[in-house]
């Protein structure tokens, strides 16, 4: 039961001299109007054509609304409808999905992914690469081990990004290496990932209106509805200008098309237990141990952390010159909040060895203004 039905039907029982609703209701009003005035302005200073807020209060979506344009010559206002390529938020999805066929004895989660039938060429041109997930050094001066193309590795390995050096002795954020979790399902189930994240994630949650990657059968809507993607151009007079489309395909690592609404509505799901049972949730959020016997800040698909004392869990999108969002739950306070942009506007650069999602100014006025309190 929502928050707000729950207080007018404590109003009627108590009756009209002990109306608890009106304060709380009031306070939370003033804390959305707050909040809708600092969207606004972080629009306009991150110059960001469209974007798109929800916010979730105890099942319910207490916010939904749009900012700007979602077209390109500002004559489409941006809704709560307004689609995006989530990015990485995607992974969630993926993990339910895994997760769930792992329950079910489809795959086991200590499968070695490293059968994948390409895992030798392409872990090779990983490490030679020279990006960071091959190894490398970060801004810090942490050194990251390249992984290791001889050493058996996990499918639980990669779900929590813990491939490289020592297979499942530290957490680095490892896309690339993710992204073909959905080729390893798919060459030993003998079904697409689509098919599966319909049957374990999409399907039980009711969610009708997003797509799986553009290919989706009959999702045509989600594409009809999108905002198309901008990057930042200091020679252009409005400081922005259009950037082609990212890869829309779906993979493990990305591909989901979807509203601030139907991300709101994803989070519910999970909440209610339509996607995952209340444990096979809570173990998803449930980080490994580090060496050193802290919890790690990735559990599966997902990034977890504390902030003052509140359980957090979350994951950022980020396609560079095109899309950013954020989907962020404070599971135990019932709050959940969702923004999508067309630009990187809302990216914050989390590092990839660590959860600090309190660095975004979005979230972290989202925390301050209704998880923390006032």
């Amino acid at each position: 039961m929502g928050l707000r039905r729950f207080l007018l039907m404590a109003a009627l029982l108590l009756g009209a001299d002990n109306l608890p609703a009106e304060p709380a209701m009031v306070l939370i009003d003033d804390r959305l109007d707050e909040f809708r005035m600092f969207l606004k302005e972080y629009r306009r200073e991150k110059t960001i054509p469209s974007l798109s807020v929800a916010i979730v209060r105890d099942g319910e979506i207490v916010f939904a609304e749009g900012f700007g344009w979602q077209d390109h010559d500002a004559e489409e206002p941006t809704t709560a409808e307004t689609t995006y390529l989530v990015a990485s938020i995607s992974k969630t999805f993926s993990a339910a999905t895994l997760l769930a066929m792992g329950a079910d004895g489809h795959i086991d989660l200590d499968d070695e992914f490293t059968r994948l039938s390409d895992w030798d060429r392409r872990c090779a041109w990983l490490v030679g690469s020279g990006i960071i997930f091959g190894g490398g050094t970060l801004d810090d001066g942490t050194r990251v081990e390249p992984p290791r193309c001889n050493t058996p590795f996990s499918l639980r390995h990669v779900l929590q990004h813990r491939v490289q050096g020592e297979p499942g002795t530290s957490f680095l954020y490892n896309p690339v290496v993710f992204g073909r979790l959905s080729n390893w399902v798919e060459e030993n189930t003998e079904r697409t990932f689509r098919d599966w994240m319909y049957e374990y994630v999409i399907n039980p949650g009711g969610l009708d209106s997003l797509a799986a990657g553009w290919r989706d059968p009959g999702k045509g809507i989600a594409l009809t509805r999108l905002a198309p993607p901008f990057r930042y151009d200091p020679d252009d007079n409005d400081g922005i200008s259009t950037s082609p489309l990212p890869n829309p395909e779906l993979n493990a690592s990305s591909g989901i098309i979807a509203s601030v609404i139907d991300l709101a509505e994803y989070s519910i799901a999970l909440d209610d237990g339509r996607i995952l049972p209340p444990e096979l949730r809570e173990h998803m959020w449930t980080p490994p141990t580090d060496p050193s016997g802290e919890a790690a800040p990735y559990a599966y698909g997902w990034y977890v952390q504390s902030w003052q004392g509140h359980r957090l869990v979350w994951h950022g999108g980020w396609w560079p010159d095109a899309y950013t969002g954020l989907l962020l739950k404070a599971p135990d306070e019932g709050w959940a909040l969702v923004a999508l942009a067309n630009t990187e506007g809302l990216h914050w650069g989390n590092p990839l060895n660590k959860a600090e999602v309190e660095k975004s100014p979005l979230a972290n006025k989202f925390l301050t203004l209704f998880v923390g309190g006032r």
